[in-house]
């Protein structure tokens, strides 16, 4: 793989079966994203955009075809190795939060260093100042269900930002959000990601969101149009 490339897709295919029948999701997929690049996927709900970011992520394998992150093919690693390597390399954002309850806000964003084995002084505060930029000071000890929505999800991406993964994952981040905390956290997440030069992929179905991209990705039929942001 290119050493300017971070996710290369090759001949991707996924489908499901159902009803005796095989239904197609995507269909021969050759697709490559570069480093620091910002991409958003369009598409109709069901046209395959989840389904995308969990093949990259190795959440999901394909049927056929191959993807690469950060020079892995992520398919050739068992279950245990998807998990590891996801951990360490791929930050990933939810539209329904996905935080835990029991957990603070600092907790949750200490959470994936925890797992990687780099919980320390300096790396508990790094993450009190990336709260602190994303207007959150004050609120470390807090438990999610006192935060509101955007609130909610400016700490999902602090979690995901924590651990400086190559990769972030968006799925519609500001699907639960009003219009406004919607472009407020997008922004956010905008100036966050392009500061350390990481790369973002996002799936959506808000076009408030194409401003910001690089590219813009729409899947149709199983397949991707590609086009310049």
């Amino acid at each position: 793989m290119a050493g300017d490339q971070i996710v290369r897709i090759r001949k991707l295919q996924k489908s499901y079966v159902e009803g005796g029948r095989h239904h197609w999701i995507l269909r021969d997929l050759d697709w490559c994203v570069e480093r620091g690049e910002f991409v958003v996927l369009l598409g109709r709900s069901g046209s395959g955009k989840s389904t995308l970011l969990n093949l990259i992520s190795g959440v999901d394998l394909p049927d056929r075809g191959s993807v690469e992150v950060a020079g892995t093919e992520i398919g050739r690693l068992d279950e245990s190795g998807r998990t590891r390597f996801r951990r360490r390399h791929i930050g990933l954002v939810f539209q329904q939060f996905n935080l835990i309850s029991t957990l603070t806000v600092l907790e949750n964003v200490l959470l994936p260093l925890e797992l990687n084995g780099l919980l320390n002084g300096a790396t508990r505060r790094r993450a009190l100042d990336l709260l602190a930029r994303l207007g959150l000071a004050g609120r470390e000890h807090t438990f999610p269900d006192r935060l509101s929505g955007g609130e909610q999800q400016r700490v999902a991406i602090a979690r995901a930002l924590i651990h400086e993964p190559a990769l972030i994952l968006a799925d519609e981040p500001t699907g639960n959000l009003d219009l406004e905390t919607g472009r407020e956290v997008l922004a956010l997440l905008d100036s966050l990601v392009r500061e350390h030069g990481q790369t973002l992929i996002m799936a959506t179905h808000s076009r408030e969101v194409i401003g910001l991209a690089d590219r813009i990705l729409t899947i149709r039929q199983g397949r991707l149009e590609d086009r310049p942001g």
